[in-house]
């Protein structure tokens, strides 16, 4: 049986890694991707697990699924547009953000950033941080505590995640984490929900940022 000390290093371990190794390795066109894919493979295999075990089950691809997570994209949109955005507007100076500026007026490229938006943000991002680093805090890490404290956990680490932005993203991050983890917990682990609701939530934002109407955040 593995120590339990070795299995909480482990755990940190593999979270820390899937947290700081796309941020601190370039690897090109999102291809670290592939890498925190099969490491979450290996780990869950080698525990006697699937991916069906953290909710990425075929049964839980359903119109139901797809219309919760449209739905709930279409709310996390208006909540990011007409109450985040311009509260911190009102209170702060933010500065533009940019980062997605190549998408302006250009269809090819917007197209091309969707599909990497499904893949990434959407599925890859999602069987990260709900799938394994959620159910890993909730089952292992803090089997004591209420689920709430690895909803916030997750969610704190989905923001600073993207530090790449400025603090009003990673803000967003957090909250969305938030949202998305919740969403995942309240569903019964159906990972396809917040997949869907993820995948979603950046294609309307994509858009947004397309045509010039999202107010500089994402």
């Amino acid at each position: 049986m593995e120590n339990k000390g070795l299995r909480i290093i482990k755990d940190i371990g593999v979270i820390a890694f899937l947290l700081l190794f796309p941020h601190f390795i370039p690897l090109p066109f999102y291809s670290y991707a592939i890498v925190g894919f099969v490491v979450i493979w290996f780990i869950l295999r080698k525990e006697g697990n699937t991916f069906r075990d953290i909710g990425l089950s075929k049964k839980g691809i359903t119109l139901r699924a797809f219309v919760i997570g449209l739905v709930s994209a279409l709310v996390w949109v208006g909540f990011m547009q007409l109450l985040y955005i311009p509260v911190i507007k009102s209170l702060f100076t933010v500065p533009d953000y940019t980062e997605y500026n190549f998408i302006r007026d250009n269809i090819s490229k917007l197209i091309m950033t969707i599909i990497a938006a499904w893949l990434i943000g959407g599925f890859y991002e999602e069987v990260v941080f709900r799938g394994y680093i959620q159910n890993t805090l909730e089952k292992r890490l803090l089997k004591s505590s209420t689920a709430l404290l690895s909803i916030i956990i997750t969610s704190v680490l989905f923001g600073f995640y993207h530090w790449q932005q400025d603090v009003f993203g990673v803000i967003a991050a957090i909250l969305g984490g938030f949202f998305w983890s919740t969403l995942y917990k309240k569903f019964n682990n159906n990972l396809w929900i917040s997949i869907f609701s993820h995948a979603i939530f950046d294609t309307i934002t994509l858009m947004l940022i397309y045509t010039g109407k999202f107010g500089n955040l994402y």
